[in-house]
């Protein structure tokens, strides 16, 4: 098995199809995945959004029961991000550059938060 990490997805179409080309007409290529080198900047804006959107659902429901929402009094976060990912079969002549699309990125993070009730 070989790994290669490719900056610049313009290129993955050419680099696919050089590659089975050069490996005869046996060549598997299987498993293509899109990923982010630093993924920290994302993950603190979903963060941001998490929190903001658990406020403002909390303050909601304190609202319609007649109370005001406190502090918070536990934290929690759970999730992880998916990337994108394309599987890749090749075993035939190449007769062009192959189209790759990378598609999205998605990252998923859940954020629990129990508040404290003032009446």
């Amino acid at each position: 098995m070989v790994k290669v990490k490719i900056r610049g997805v313009d290129k993955i179409g050419e680099i696919i199809d050089a590659t089975a080309k050069a490996g005869g007409d046996l060549t598997r290529i299987e498993g293509i995945r899109f990923g982010v080198d630093d993924p920290k900047p994302y993950y603190k804006e979903a963060r941001r959004k998490a929190v903001g959107d658990a406020r403002e659902k909390a303050e909601q429901l304190a609202e319609l029961n007649g109370v005001k929402l406190g502090e918070p009094i536990h934290i929690s976060e759970s999730g992880g991000y998916i990337s994108s990912s394309k599987g890749y079969y090749r075993t035939m002549e190449v007769a062009g550059a192959s189209p790759i699309s990378p598609g999205e990125m998605e990252i998923r993070l859940t954020v629990n938060i129990t508040y404290a009730i003032r009446e």
